[in-house]
């Protein structure tokens, strides 16, 4: 596996939980949760920098597959962890996003 890989997975991660933290802040407030919100997004762009640092993937690789990963987990999150709902308009863009 490459040493970039491990990376890129804990820099998903830890945006979805700044994402969670985000949601949670938006529905019951407290300066707590908007403050590890933005300590897990400040963690994820150091990860991010380190990742990039082992030099083993390119700026554009990165950001596409970090970008369909908190995609999907942060649309998975809404709907199945929120009960947030989606039109037909955002499934079929949805499903064409992972198809791209």
């Amino acid at each position: 596996m490459p040493v970039w890989v491990p990376f890129l997975a804990a820099v998903v991660t830890l945006e979805l939980i700044a994402d969670v933290l985000a949601k949670e802040f938006s529905l019951h407030g407290g300066l707590c949760r908007m403050a590890l919100a933005v300590g897990f997004v400040v963690a994820g762009n150091v990860t991010w920098q380190i990742m990039l640092g082992t030099g083993g993937v390119g700026l554009a690789r990165a950001g596409l597959l970090f970008a369909v990963g908190v995609a999907v987990g942060a649309t998975l999150i809404g709907v199945f962890g929120y009960g947030e709902s989606l039109t037909d308009r955002q499934k079929l863009g949805a499903v064409l996003a992972l198809l791209g």
